[in-house]
């Protein structure tokens, strides 16, 4: 993201779920009812607070991201949000009643040293923006759960109603810092942040959130800070460091670990069950 090149970090982040929301909300179409839950079998009325919740963590993730990726490198940015996956093993017992397997623990542990890894090799930049991308990373894990608790719901209401709400939220602070005229090659851009690099993929995590533990969608993902700053170095010439590649071979090592240790378990289920 570069606020220089016409977009302010808050109008990014208005405008990025602004039509991410638009794009999916034929997906949504006559399931806004699954936002309420039921209560003994029947529907609820109005939407339950869980929902606004999320609304409200999203918008914070989403804003607390964009800046963060304005005020230091999309390395440094993307790793530090991943920091989310302490947050959601810590606080799942709790918020879902999902408790994290021993084994899971350990391959979280192993992760997490790829993550400082590529940190320890991505360090230029400064406090404000590490402080934010920290931000974010606990909003981050805060939706996550939110959105687990959702699971009853449609997915795909549930993120229209994350992404248009997260717009309604940012549109009076983007409208009064007078950042919403932009250039039309700004705009282009930001419409297809929202609908490739954003509705889409938050759809699929929102998907894979109804069938999976949040604590395993958080270790899954943990291939995003792997394939980041090669992308960013792709489109735009960040420099990747040596240490980006160990650290990324360290998480594809723990996430290897993981689906194996998840297959033996499923092949246990599957034995005990005949």
């Amino acid at each position: 993201y570069d606020s220089g090149q016409g977009a302010d970090p808050v109008a990014i982040a208005f405008y990025r779920s602004l039509f991410a929301g638009l794009f999916l909300l034929p997906l949504a179409r006559g399931k806004w009812r699954t936002l309420s839950g039921s209560k003994d079998g029947r529907p609820r009325r109005g939407i339950r607070p869980t929902a606004v919740w999320c609304v409200v963590f999203f918008t914070l993730m989403t804003a607390c991201f964009v800046i963060a990726n304005t005020k230091t490198e999309a390395a440094n940015a993307i790793i530090l949000q991943y920091t989310s996956t302490f947050w959601i093993f810590a606080l799942s017992p709790w918020i879902l009643r999902e408790r994290a397997r021993a084994g899971d623990l350990w391959i979280l542990g192993l992760a997490m040293v790829g993550i400082a890894i590529i940190f320890a090799g991505n360090a230029s930049t400064d406090l404000v923006g590490l402080t934010i991308a920290l931000a974010s990373g606990l909003f981050f894990g805060m939706l996550t759960m939110m959105i687990r608790r959702l699971r009853d719901s449609d997915s795909a209401a549930v993120t229209v109603f994350n992404n248009l709400g997260s717009a309604v939220l940012l549109l009076p602070l983007a409208w009064g810092m007078g950042s919403l005229l932009l250039s039309s090659r700004a705009l282009i851009l930001l419409i297809l942040m929202g609908i490739v690099q954003f509705g889409t993929p938050y759809y699929l995590y929102t998907l894979g959130l109804a069938r999976v533990p949040a604590y395993q969608a958080s270790l899954i993902t943990m291939l995003e800070p792997v394939l980041v700053p090669v992308w960013t170095y792709m489109a735009v010439g960040e420099r990747v460091p040596s240490t980006t590649f160990i650290g990324g071979a360290v998480i594809l090592t723990a996430l290897v670990l993981f689906v194996l240790a998840a297959q033996r378990t499923r092949n246990r289920i599957a034995d005990e069950t005949l």
